[in-house]
């Protein structure tokens, strides 16, 4: 093992609080592995609940993986040295069990890569018996984890702070009868192993069938908390080197109930489920008791939980400064804002996601113009000196007027946030983040095709170019190009394997691999689907009724079909 890395793996768990160190002996040894650096998983709170979960099991030990850093990339080939725990600075394949924490389509190939540097073969049919079995959790194995089904030994599909317990039991049970522990683990509610179904294509190419074998569910049911308020969901390490280090992360509850057409997490996280006042009362004394001086609260939509009011009070009765991750501006109040103020918040984040209200109908997330002033008007009656908007391009029904009414907005935001608040102080700045939209599984946007590269760049074009006179407007963006492969990976099925692998084989070169895969990832991105064709998804429940989304889907083509009329009759009038 290189010194280098073996040191600098010490100094992150020297400024750590909360580390699990745990012997060996005995024990179910797990590698909980989040597919990207450092900095970015222990931001994420689900892989660390699962961490702090999985080690309050007395025969369990579980140990975190990372990503190497770019800069250590070098100096892990030059030294030989493989992906390996924190804790223990164990090798990643002398674990029992590798389960990915997997919650961004981008990182798939990421997950190839640490396999592959560890020499444990990718593909499950190629794995030997003494081989760690290898897993994935997260929102990506609930959403569509077809493109990874090959060299997964099964997938986690739902929530997992209950299914650990039922997990390591049955490990237990099989263990080390490799086929025996998969074939056992496929009658659990919410495990799914890809390897007891066959699948099938149309000479189309579409999907024909996903037949289960014999013992395995013909469909996968998600597995749902049953009382989120038994469960608590805060970060279980600390960190300065994480983006949210700096304070204490509490989820007030799962799900959005808001049905937004565009969105994932508001419909595989139904139904919403909320937790109590009371739970969160006491947690949140004991983060001040611990010492702790901000709390960050996290859910899909922070200010929709229904006792904002209340929890605010209990969060100020204990001395603690206020961060949130998702405001909504139709549901922020004077209360809510002035306690960000206090807490010493420099920018309000909001997400109109469109420039018009009839885009914003379309994607059925109804804030209006004038809720969007209010806004405004907030961030500056209590001297939050900067605001940024999320805004997403080629949206279902989008029109060029759609397009160019975002900078024409930003302008009308800029002029209201530039009133001198009441201590006088002049406005920040006015961000826009811009982001390309990718249908996604269970929404009822699946059926609709990705707007592709070449359309989005030269939307996004538009919006720069229009807000190029605005002084303290900045814009922020993604590369539409890497839009265009989430959307392979969102969207794609089995056969998208062969894609990942031979990325992961370019270390993580997706674009030339893109050139030399076989395959045609327009099929899977921009090509419109019937709603009559079977999704790679299909064989999954996760709560979301299909016709509901095909209502839904209906509903936002008429109203777009409806907008370009009027466009029409408006163009033919002047």
């Amino acid at each position: 093992m290189s010194w280098t890395l073996k040191r600098k793996a010490q100094a992150l768990l020297a400024d750590e609080q909360g580390t699990v160190s745990k012997d060996w002996g005995g024990k179910v040894a797990v590698a909980l592995v989040y597919p990207n650096t450092y900095a970015v998983g222990m931001s994420n709170l689900g892989f660390q609940t699962i961490y702090r979960h999985l080690n309050a099991l007395p025969d369990v030990v579980c140990e975190r993986v990372f990503l190497p850093d770019p800069e250590d990339a070098e100096e892990m080939r030059r030294s030989a040295t493989p992906p390996f725990s924190l804790e223990s600075l164990r090798p990643l394949r002398d674990f029992h069990m590798i389960g990915f924490s997997v919650t961004y389509e981008g990182d798939y190939i990421n997950v190839l890569r640490l396999l592959a540097m560890s020499s444990i073969p990718l593909r499950t049919a190629d794995r030997r018996p003494h081989d760690p079995l290898v897993l994935m959790g997260g929102v990506c194995a609930f959403s569509n984890p077809e493109p990874l089904a090959p060299f997964m030994d099964f997938v986690v599909v739902g929530e997992g702070e209950e299914l650990v317990v039922e997990l390591i039991a049955a490990y237990r049970d099989g263990y080390p009868d490799r086929q025996k522990l998969l074939t056992s683990l496929a009658a659990l509610e919410g495990i799914y192993v890809p390897g007891e179904y066959d699948v099938a294509y149309t000479t189309e190419g579409t999907l024909a069938s996903v037949a289960a074998r014999a013992g395995a569910p013909a469909v996968v049911t998600k597995r749902r908390l049953r009382n989120v308020n038994a469960f608590e969901t805060v970060a279980a390490v600390k960190t300065p080197h994480a983006e949210y280090g700096h304070m204490a992360l509490l989820e007030v509850g799962k799900g959005c109930g808001r049905g937004c057409r565009f969105c994932l997490e508001g419909q595989v996280y139904r139904p919403v489920r909320h937790r109590s006042v009371d739970a969160l009362r006491d947690t949140v004394a004991q983060m001040a008791a611990s010492g702790e001086r901000r709390v960050g609260l996290v859910g899909a939509c922070v200010s929709d939980y229904p006792w904002i009011g209340e929890l605010l009070k209990v969060v100020e009765e204990n001395g603690l400064e206020l961060s949130i991750s998702s405001l909504r501006a139709d549901s922020l109040t004077e209360d809510l804002v002035a306690a960000l103020a206090r807490g010493g918040h420099r920018t309000l984040t909001v997400a109109p996601e469109a420039g018009t209200e009839r885009l914003r109908r379309a994607i059925r997330k109804p804030i209006t113009d004038d809720q969007l002033m209010t806004a405004c008007d907030l961030v500056r009656a209590h001297g939050i000196p900067n605001l940024k908007c999320y805004f997403m391009l080629g949206q279902p029904t989008e029109t060029s007027e759609d397009v160019e009414a975002i900078p024409a907005l930003a302008g009308r935001m800029l002029e209201r946030l530039r009133v001198l608040d009441p201590a006088g102080r002049p406005f920040g700045r006015l961000t826009l983040s811009i982001s390309s939209f990718v249908p996604k599984p269970w929404t009822p946007f699946q059926w609709v095709g990705f707007d592709g590269a070449t359309s989005l760049l030269a939307k996004l074009e538009t919006v720069k170019r229009g807000v190029r006179r605005l002084h303290n407007v900045r814009v922020l963006h993604e590369n539409p190009r890497e839009a265009a492969l989430q959307a392979l990976l969102a969207r794609g099925d089995r056969r998208v394997a062969d894609f990942l692998e031979l990325a992961a084989s370019y270390a993580g070169d997706w674009r030339r691999a893109l050139r030399e895969w076989e395959g045609d990832a327009d099929f899977y991105t921009t090509r419109d689907r019937s709603t009559e064709e079977r999704m790679p998804w299909d064989h999954f429940e996760v709560g979301v009724k299909k016709a509901g989304l095909l209502r839904e889907w209906e509903r936002a083509r008429a109203d777009g079909a409806a907008a370009v009329g009027a466009a029409a009759v408006a163009a033919g009038a002047s």
